[in-house]
C-alpha cells in the first residue's frame, strides 16, 4: 500500500464537487494512513457517478474516506437506497404461513407472553433441526418485553415490524422526512436525526439498535456517547456495520459489497470498535458472528465484478480462512451500560 502523508482533518468543502475532505481516522483520529483502494464505485446502487479513493488508518487499520460528499450531493447518494424502499411495492405479501410461524418462534423467545401454540412451534422448529440463527439475528438479542426499545436509523421500519405484535415499547430515530412521515403513520415514535439532541433522552432506554448506521456517521464516537447517555444503566447496545478486516474484502477488493461508496464513510476493524466502544463507557458482552453475511455479501461481490475475474475470484473464495471474530464480514457486538 502506499504511504500517505495526512494533515489535520478538514471537513472544507472542496469547489464545486459537492464533496468534503477528511484527513483523519474516524475511529481513533490517527492521519497516518496508506492507500488501501483507488477509484472504488457505487457499484450497488448507482447514485453517484464519482470514482473514491479508501484510505487505512496505520493506527488502528480502519478504513475511511478522505473525500466525503456533503450536502445535496450526500442526500443524492441515498436516492433509490435500500432502507428507503421498505414501503415500496405493498402489493408484493408475505406468505401468511411463514410469517405466523415467524410470529409464533419470535413469541415462543420470551416465556411470559408465549402461548401453548407457540411453544409448540419453538419446540417443533428446534426438533426438526431448523437453523433459527437468522430469526434469532432479526430480533437483533433485544431483551425480554416490556422493554423500552430504540433503533437508531430505523430505514424504512423492517426492524419494528419484526417485533410487531410483541409488547415491546419501541422508538425510532430517521432522518429522511418521507421515511418519518410514514413510520409516524404506523403509529410508530420516531424523531428526526436533524433535530435531536444529545438530551433528548437521559437513561431512557433498555436497548438500542444501531444496524448499519455507525459508517455513515462522521463522527462515530460522537453518536456512541449520545447513546450511552440514553441507555438506562445496565442497558445495552447491539451495532452491527461492516468489518475492515473482513476476509471478502482481501479478496474482492473494490467491488466487496461491504464498502458501498460514497455512503459509507468509515469502517473499523474489530480491534478499533472494541475499543471506540470501551472509550466510550460501554464494556462488551459478547460478539455475534452472522452465518448467512458471507455467503451474502460474496455473492452480491461476485455479481458485481466483471466476468473475466470470476475464475480467480471462486478460487480465492474457496481457499478463504474460516470465518473468525476478527475477518468476520460484519462486525455484530453486543456492549452494556455498566448498570453502576
Amino acid at each position: 500500500m502506499q504511504d500517505l502523508a495526512t494533515s489535520d482533518a478538514g471537513g472544507a468543502p472542496c469547489g464545486d464537487e459537492g464533496l468534503e475532505d477528511c484527513a483523519a481516522c474516524l475511529m481513533c483520529g490517527g492521519t497516518a494512513a496508506e492507500l488501501a483502494l483507488d477509484g472504488a464505485e457505487d457499484l450497488f446502487f448507482r447514485a453517484d457517478p464519482g470514482r473514491f479513493a479508501i484510505h487505512r488508518c496505520r493506527a488502528c487499520g480502519s478504513l475511511w474516506l478522505p473525500r466525503r460528499p456533503a450536502g445535496e450531493r450526500l442526500v443524492r447518494a441515498y436516492s433509490g437506497y435500500h432502507t428507503h424502499n421498505e414501503h415500496a411495492d405493498p402489493t408484493v405479501a408475505p406468505h401468511p404461513l411463514r410469517e405466523w410461524i415467524r410470529a409464533a418462534y419470535y413469541r415462543s423467545l420470551f416465556p411470559g407472553i408465549a402461548g401453548p401454540l407457540d411453544r409448540l412451534v419453538g419446540f417443533a422448529l428446534a426438533a426438526i433441526g431448523y437453523d433459527t440463527s437468522g430469526l434469532d439475528k432479526e430480533l437483533r438479542f433485544v431483551p425480554p418485553p416490556p422493554a423500552r426499545v430504540l433503533d437508531y436509523g430505523c430505514g424504512g421500519g423492517r426492524f419494528f415490524r419484526q417485533l410487531r405484535g410483541l409488547p415491546f415499547k419501541f422508538y425510532g430515530v430517521e432522518y429522511d422526512p418521507h421515511l418519518l412521515s410514514a413510520l409516524a403513520a404506523e403509529g410508530i415514535e420516531v424523531e428526526d436525526t436533524a433535530t435531536i439532541t444529545d438530551d433528548r433522552w437521559d437513561r431512557e432506554f433498555d436497548y438500542i439498535t444501531l444496524a448499519h448506521v455507525l459508517e455513515h456517521v462522521p463522527d462515530p464516537l460522537a453518536l456512541l456517547r449520545r447513546l450511552f447517555g440514553w441507555l438506562k444503566p445496565g442497558g445495552a447496545l447491539y451495532v452491527e456495520l461492516p468489518n475492515a478486516g473482513a476476509s471478502g474484502l482481501a479478496i474482492f477488493g473494490a467491488v466487496w459489497r461491504g464498502l458501498e461508496v460514497p455512503r459509507h464513510f468509515a469502517l473499523p476493524t474489530r480491534a478499533a470498535l472494541a475499543r471506540a466502544l470501551e472509550e466510550t463507557g460501554f464494556v462488551i458482552e459478547r460478539q455475534v458472528i452472522d452465518p448467512a453475511a458471507r455467503d451474502l455479501l460474496w455473492g452480491e461481490s461476485l455479481a458485481a465484478a466483471p466476468e473475466r475475474a470470476h475464475a480467480a475470484l471462486r478460487q480465492a473464495m474457496a481457499g478463504a480462512p474460516p470465518e473468525t471474530p476478527d475477518n468476520a464480514e460484519l462486525l455484530i457486538f453486543i456492549a452494556r451500560r455498566p448498570a453502576a
